[in-house]
This record gives C-alpha cells, sequence and structure tokens, in this order.
C-alpha cells in the first residue's frame, strides 16, 4: 500500500500518477489522516463493481 501526503501529491503529481498507474492505488493523507484513494482507470470499472455490490449486499 503506497500512502503519500497531500503536498507530496501536490509537489508530485506526475510521480504518484505514475506509481498508481503501476500499483492500481495511492491513498492520500493528509493531518495524519486517510483522506482519498487515487485508483488506475483499468482498475476502476473493477473497483467500483466491488463497492456497488458490497452496498447492495448490506442493503439486502
Amino acid at each position: 500500500m503506497i500512502i503519500a501526503t497531500a503536498t507530496q501529491m501536490k509537489n508530485g503529481f506526475g510521480k504518484y500518477l505514475s506509481l498508481t498507474l503501476k500499483n492500481g492505488e495511492i491513498y492520500i493523507e493528509k493531518h495524519g489522516k486517510i483522506m482519498a484513494k487515487m485508483i488506475a482507470i483499468n482498475d476502476s470499472r473493477t473497483y467500483l463493481s466491488d463497492e456497488l455490490k458490497e452496498t447492495r449486499r448490506r442493503k439486502g
């Protein structure tokens, strides 16, 4: 799991974009808490459909 601070992302976006494409995802933290997740577009469909399945399972 790769974690970058918001400042690191801002200052080195190209580097983290490349890392996301290689690793599939990067978590972004601010003030010591993970606030966001950047995912590669190739992984986004799987990620989104998995999230929808989980949401439906919890409701059902």
